[in-house]
């Protein structure tokens, strides 16, 4: 009899990785809607992308920062790579795992190009926590890929991070079947505020929690597979 696979993987710092990309990819698509021109690289967790990305983060983040990156997103992709999963989530676990594993060599190449800093002093050196520092040019990474590049790879983060934390997208509570069912069904966002008696501050909040439930970015991809798993129904 087969012996089970022996895992290290740790899901706490698998999902604040994918918090991690996640966040950077909807920032990008931000910038893309707010009228950055698409770039040439629609798959943004590729090397070549990671190639000419590198520099932005590289200008914007602490050399000490970048190696704690470095260090996470290494571990998590070797994790990654030792796992059985679902046949459903393979695409998404590709793609996360692609963007680490490229990710990390990009890293590490430009810091062994690099002089060692100063010692820190006065303090500890800067942390990894769930939101890319706000220094980040997110703008010019929106000009190296697309928009659909990025949600595609927020969606994968999403999922990823459902899975390793215990969720499952698409597993509703009764509240967020109603809010699905009545987004479907066309109502403008002023309306369905007024009708479950939210704030539209709280409405878009309740949606948002509602997409990172099924593993999506967005009111078309949710509707989409809402549709597709029969939720609807």
């Amino acid at each position: 009899m087969a012996q089970p696979r022996e895992s290290s993987l740790d899901p706490a710092r698998l999902s604040l990785a994918c918090g991690r990309i996640s966040g950077s990819a909807r920032a990008i698509a931000e910038a893309h809607r707010f009228g950055v021109a698409e770039g040439p690289h629609q798959h943004p967790w590729t090397a070549a992308y990671m190639h000419d990305a590198i520099g932005v983060y590289a200008a914007a983040l602490p050399v000490t920062y970048q190696r704690d990156v470095a260090s996470l997103f290494g571990h998590c992709a070797d994790s990654m790579a030792r796992q059985d999963i679902p046949a459903s989530l393979a695409e998404d676990w590709l793609i996360v795992s692609e963007y680490l594993t490229n990710a990390t060599s990009a890293i590490l190449e430009r810091l062994a190009a690099q002089p060692d800093p100063a010692p820190v002093c006065g303090g500890e050196p800067p942390g990894i926590d769930d939101h890319e520092p706000a220094v980040v040019h997110f703008d010019r990474l929106a000009a190296l890929t697309t928009r659909g590049g990025a949600l595609r790879l927020e969606q994968a983060a999403l999922a990823v991070k459902g899975h390793v934390s215990g969720g499952s997208p698409g597993a509703l509570d009764d509240e967020q079947m109603r809010l699905l069912k009545a987004v479907a069904s066309g109502a403008a966002i002023a309306d369905l505020a007024a009708d479950l008696g939210y704030s539209q501050r709280t409405m878009y909040r309740a949606l948002a929690s509602l997409w990172r439930a099924l593993g999506v970015s967005d009111r078309v991809q949710g509707i989409r597979k809402a549709a597709t798993e029969g939720l609807l129904d």
